[in-house]
């Protein structure tokens, strides 16, 4: 069993569980497991994406984010130093913090999701509940990826024409071209797309689907696994042996199942 193979409707679950019991989460134990299951799982499933210039991105946000919060929240009670007029405390610091765990987990979380429920899978679990609605979002979550790989072919041509030149400002100027140029491409993308749809009848009748997808005995267990993890955290959160046991399991489980899955992939390619 893994993430990947398993039956959409408990994935979906999985994924959309993290991401919201991240989201309102208070408990800076919670948040710092969360992206760090996060970041080990987005290393498992694809370690491409992860770069040293992606994490310096990321560790520039999150400073970004832990300096900016004490500037706009002035509660607290333990003064750590003044800028000016301003008092900078403890309790702001350290909600700047929660907060910018909080937001990268969910953006590591965000691309997982993204890479797990692909089209086909979103369109599988709400196509027949909210058709219009569900064509839309997996339309959506499908050009994200697209913008962001065809930007680089952009810039890449750029390069490779020598127009794209090194400096602040003629930088900016080559992103605002390569903005320009990836406007018109997605409206010339939605125009084809548009016309397909009408050209194979889309709307005309009722949509019919096809999927192989099973619910099996594992996805039962794992979905089941997930609802006593998330009682058990709400029930118990103010017991850190709980939140370290069951939140372990809670975020930590989809990275352990694709382990499983791969270990087992090439034990078993061994024996041929």
């Amino acid at each position: 069993m893994s993430l990947r193979r398993s039956h959409p409707a408990p994935v979906f679950f999985y994924l959309s569980l993290i991401i919201i019991y991240t989201m309102l989460s208070k408990s800076t134990l919670i948040l710092l497991m969360s992206l760090l299951a996060g970041f080990i799982t987005q290393i498992i499933f694809n370690h491409k994406i992860i770069t040293i210039k992606s994490l310096l991105w990321n560790l520039f946000f999150f400073c970004l984010l832990v300096m900016i919060n004490p500037l706009f929240n002035q509660n607290g009670e333990e003064v750590l130093f003044y800028l000016n007029k301003l008092k900078v405390t403890k309790e702001a610091l350290w909600a700047g913090v929660d907060i910018a765990l909080m937001i990268l987990s969910v953006i590591f979380w965000f691309n997982l999701f993204n890479q797990i429920i692909t089209t086909d899978k979103f369109l599988y679990l709400f196509g027949r509940i909210i058709p219009n609605t569900a064509l839309l979002l997996s339309m959506g979550l499908r050009y994200f990826p697209l913008f962001v790989k065809q930007s680089e072919r952009i810039n890449q041509a750029q390069k490779a024409l020598g127009i794209y030149e090194e400096g602040f400002f003629k930088r900016t100027k080559n992103y605002l071209k390569t903005y320009t140029a990836l406007v018109s491409w997605s409206l010339e993308n939605a125009l084809d797309t548009a016309i397909s749809m009408k050209a194979r009848g889309y709307g005309v009748a009722k949509r019919s689907s096809y999927s192989l997808y099973r619910f099996r005995k594992s996805d039962f267990l794992f979905f089941l696994l997930l609802v006593l993890a998330l009682i058990t955290l709400i029930l118990c959160a103010d017991k850190t042996y709980f939140i370290l046991a069951f939140g372990s399991f809670l975020f930590f489980g989809g990275a352990l199942l694709e382990v499983k899955e791969n270990w087992k992939w090439h034990y078993l390619k061994s024996k041929i």
